[in-house]
C-alpha cells in the first residue's frame, strides 16, 4: 500500500473515530513529549541550556504529524516540512558540535512520509550522515567525542526514529484496522447472498418462467380449448406448489442454521506485532549495548576505572534483563501474562538495581523497562503505583551516589531530569508497543466475530424474507391458479382477467428473489396495497383501502410483508367476505391495520394479542413481529365478535428533525 493511500484509509478511520483509535494516539504523543523532555535535560547536563529551545522546537512537527487534526495539512506540505525538520536537526552542530544532543525525529518523519523503498534509502543517509558529524569525518567539532557518546548518539538516533516511526505506524494500524472492522462482515455476507441466490434460483427461476410462459399460453386457448387452458393452469398450480416446496426447504435451511464457524478470509499475520517486536528488540538491545559500554568506557572518570570483574558482571547483568523483558513484554504473546511472572519480576528488579553500589547511576539506564514490565504484569492500579516507584528512584538513587564528575547544579538537575524522564519514556514504550500490538490483534479478533455475527443474522434475514416475500408470493400464484381452473368455462372473461393478474403475481415472484438476496432494495407499498385489493376481490371478499400517508421506503419495506402475510392467511384461513386495510400517521407513528370478518385471518390454533403462533403456520406472524421489533415497532393480533384484526405499529421516524 503506497504511504498515500494507506495515510488516506488512516485518516478515515481517525474521523470514524473509536476509543482504541484515541488511546493509541494519546499514548504516542505522551511517549513522544517525555521523550522530548528527556532529551533537553541531556542538553542542559552538557552545559547547553540554549539546546532547550532548539530541542522543544525539533518535537514540534512530529507531534504535528501524530496528532489526527493537522496530520492532513502535515501531508500536503510533507517535503517543505521535511526540509525545515532537516534545518533544525542540522544547523545547531555548526553552534553546540558535540555537545548537542542528537535526534532521529526527522529519519522517522522521512519512513512515515516518504514512499517506499525512498524513505529507506534517505534514512539511511541520514543515519550515516549523523554517524560522520560525530566521527569528525565530515566537519572538525571542538573536541573528539569518546566512543561512547559516539555510540550513544547512533543508539539515540536510532531510539528517536523507532519511537516515532514504530509508536506512530502501530496507531494507524490500528486504526486501519478498525475502519476495516466491517469489511470482513461484508464480504461474509455477500458470500452468504450468492449461495442463497444461488439455492433460490435454483427452486424458483425456471418454475417461474413457465408458469409465466403457460399463464400467456392459457390465455390464448381460453375460448379455443377450454379444457386446454385448464390443464395449463393447473400446470401452474403444480409448479407453483413444487417451488414452494423447495423454498420452504431453503427457508428452513437457513432458519436452523448452526451458528457459523470462524468465517474465513485470506490468511495474513498481523503487521502490528512484527513492528513492536522490532522496536523492542532494537531499543533493548540499544540499551544492552550502551549500559555496560558507559563501564567499560569508564564514564565520568571514576578514578582508577572498574575492574575487569565489574564489566564482566555488567555484561551478563544487560543480556540477563534483555532476557527477562523479552519474556515479559513479546507483543505476540496475547493478553496473558508469562507464567511465574511474580518471580522473574521481582528477578528483573534485583537485576536493575544490583550493580549499583558498584557502578553508580550505569544500571539505572534499563530502569524503564522495569517501569514497563511493572505496568504490563501488575494489574492497575497497583501497576501504575510500581510505575511511580521505579521512576522515583531514579532521582533518589541519583542523590545519594551522585557522578563524581557532576559538579554544577546545571549538570546536575539536567542529568536527574533526562534520565528519570527518558526512564518513564521507555517504561511507556515497552508498555505502548506490548498493548498496542495486543489490541491490534484483539481488533482483529473482534473483526472475525463481528463477521460471524453477520452471517448468523444474514442467515436469519434470508429464512425470514424467503418466508414473507417469496413464499407468499408462491402461495398466492398457486391459490391463483386453483381459481382460474375453477372460473374456466364457467366466467372466462373474469378467467381472462385472473390470468393477467397471475402472470403479474409470477413477475412480482421473480423480483422477490432479488429482495430477498439484497440484489433490489425497494418495495412498494402502494403496488402491494393494489395487489392485495385484486387478489383478495378475485376471492370476491369485498376490500375497503385506506392509505392517509406516503410512508418512506424504509417503512414500506417493513410494512409490505405484514400486508402480504396478512391478504394470503385471509385467502387460506379464512371464510371472509369483507376486508379491510388502513394505513395512518399519527401520534408519532404509522399503524396499519388489516382487518376481515369470516373467523380468522391468521392461524386458528393459537395465537396472542402480541401475534405470537405456534404450530407449523406460526413462523409467519413470528417473523412479522421479530421484523417489526427489529424495526422499533410491534405486531398486535387480536379476534373479537367473528372480525381478526392484525396490527402493526412503526415509529414515525419522517416526524423527526434531520441533523
Amino acid at each position: 500500500m503506497t504511504t498515500l493511500a494507506r495515510t488516506a484509509r488512516t485518516r478515515t478511520a481517525r474521523t470514524a473515530g473509536g476509543p482504541a483509535v484515541r488511546r493509541a494516539t494519546a499514548l504516542v504523543i505522551v511517549i513522544m513529549c517525555l521523550v522530548a523532555v528527556s532529551e533537553a535535560g541531556y542538553g542542559a547536563a552538557n552545559g547547553g541550556l540554549g539546546e532547550v529551545p532548539m530541542i522543544a522546537a525539533l518535537a514540534v512537527l512530529p507531534l504535528l504529524y501524530v496528532a489526527p487534526a493537522t496530520r492532513p495539512r502535515w501531508l500536503r506540505h510533507r517535503y517543505l516540512l521535511l526540509g525545515v525538520q532537516a534545518a533544525l536537526t542540522y544547523l545547531p552542530f555548526a553552534i553546540y558540535g558535540a555537545d548537542w544532543a542528537p535526534s532521529g525525529w526527522l529519519a522517522g518523519l522521512v519512513l512515515l512520509t516518504v514512499p517506499w523503498p525512498a524513505a529507506w534509502f534517505v534514512a539511511a543517509i541520514l543515519a550515516a550522515l549523523e554517524a560522520a558529524l560525530w566521527s569528525g569525518a565530515v566537519v572538525q567539532l571542538a573536541h573528539q567525542p569518546s566512543t561512547q557518546a559516539a555510540v550513544w548518539a547512533m543508539i539515540a538516533f536510532i531510539y528517536d526514529t523507532l519511537v516515532l516511526f514504530g509508536l506512530a505506524r502501530l496507531a494507524d494500524m490500528i486504526a486501519a484496522v478498525h475502519a476495516a472492522r466491517d469489511e470482513l462482515a461484508q464480504a461474509a455476507v455477500t458470500a452468504e447472498r450468492v449461495r442463497a441466490a444461488d439455492s433460490l434460483r435454483a427452486a424458483t427461476g425456471d418454475r417461474l418462467v413457465q408458469a409465466a410462459r403457460r399463464s400467456a399460453a392459457a390465455l390464448q386457448e381460453i375460448t379455443v380449448s377450454p379444457s386446454s387452458a385448464r390443464d395449463h393452469v393447473a400446470a401452474i398450480a403444480v409448479t407453483a406448489r413444487e417451488a414452494l416446496s423447495e423454498v420452504r426447504e431453503v427457508a428452513a435451511r437457513y432458519r436452523n442454521a448452526p451458528w457459523p464457524e470462524a468465517v474465513s478470509a485470506e490468511p495474513r499475520e498481523l503487521p502490528a506485532p512484527r513492528l513492536a517486536q522490532a522496536v523492542l528488540v532494537v531499543t533493548l538491545c540499544g540499551l544492552a549495548v550502551l549500559y555496560p559500554l558507559f563501564v567499560a568506557d569508564n564514564d565520568l572518570g571514576v578514578p582508577g576505572g572498574y575492574s575487569t570483574l565489574v564489566v564482566a558482571l555488567t555484561i551478563a547483568d544487560a543480556v540477563a534483563l534483555v532476557i527477562l523483558q523479552v519474556r515479559h513484554s513479546w507483543p505476540s504473546r496475547g493478553i496473558a501474562r508469562p507464567r511465574s511472572w511474580p518471580a522473574t519480576l521481582l528477578l528483573q528488579a534485583v537485576l536493575t538495581y544490583a550493580l549499583f553500589s558498584a557502578t553508580g547511576w550505569h544500571p539505572l539506564i534499563m530502569s524503564g523497562f522495569l517501569a514497563g514490565s511493572a505496568l504490563l504484569l501488575v494489574t492497575a492500579p497497583l501497576g501504575w503505583v510500581g510505575f511511580a516507584a521505579v521512576i522515583v528512584s531514579i532521582p533518589v538513587l541519583w542523590a545519594v551516589k551522585p557522578p563524581p564528575t557532576v559538579t554544577t547544579l546545571q549538570e546536575t538537575a539536567g542529568g536527574i531530569l533526562f534520565l528519570t524522564v527518558e526512564s518513564a519514556a521507555l517504561g511507556l514504550l515497552v508498555y505502548g508497543l506490548t498493548r498496542l500490538a495486543q489490541l491490534a490483534v484483539q481488533l482483529e479478533h473482534l473483526r472475525g466475530e463481528l463477521a460471524r455475527k453477520a452471517v448468523a443474522g444474514e442467515r436469519l434475514r434470508v429464512a425470514r424474507d424467503t418466508h414473507d416475500l417469496l413464499g407468499l408470493g408462491l402461495s398466492a400464484v398457486a391459490m391463483k391458479a386453483d381459481l382460474i381452473g375453477k372460473l374456466i368455462g364457467r366466467g372466462d372473461a373474469r378467467a381472462g382477467e385472473e390470468i393477467g393478474e397471475l402472470a403479474r403475481i409470477c413477475a412480482t415472484a421473480r423480483a422477490d428473489v432479488r429482495l430477498v438476496v439484497g440484489e433490489a432494495r425497494d418495495l412498494s407499498l402502494d403496488a402491494e396495497f393494489a395487489a392485495a385489493r385484486d387478489v383478495l376481490a378475485s376471492a370476491s371478499i369485498d376490500v375497503r383501502l385506506r392509505v392517509s400517508a406516503d410512508p418512506s421506503p424504509e417503512t414500506a419495506a417493513v410494512l409490505v410483508p405484514v400486508v402480504r402475510e396478512a391478504v394470503t392467511n385471509i385467502l387460506k384461513h379464512s371464510s371472509a367476505r369483507r376486508c379491510t386495510l388502513e394505513l395512518t400517521a399519527g401520534a408519532g407513528q404509522w399503524r396499519l391495520s388489516i382487518s376481515n370478518d369470516g373467523g380468522s385471518g391468521g392461524n386458528d390454533r393459537a395465537s396472542d394479542d402480541r401475534g405470537s403462533a405456534a404450530g407449523p403456520e406460526g413462523n409467519g406472524l413470528r417473523n412479522l413481529a421479530a421484523r417489526l421489533e427489529g424495526a422499533g415497532g410491534q405486531l398486535t393480533v387480536r379476534r373479537e365478535d367473528g372480525t381478526f384484526s392484525l396490527t402493526a405499529e412503526l415509529p414515525l421516524v419522517e416526524s423527526q428533525p434531520t441533523a
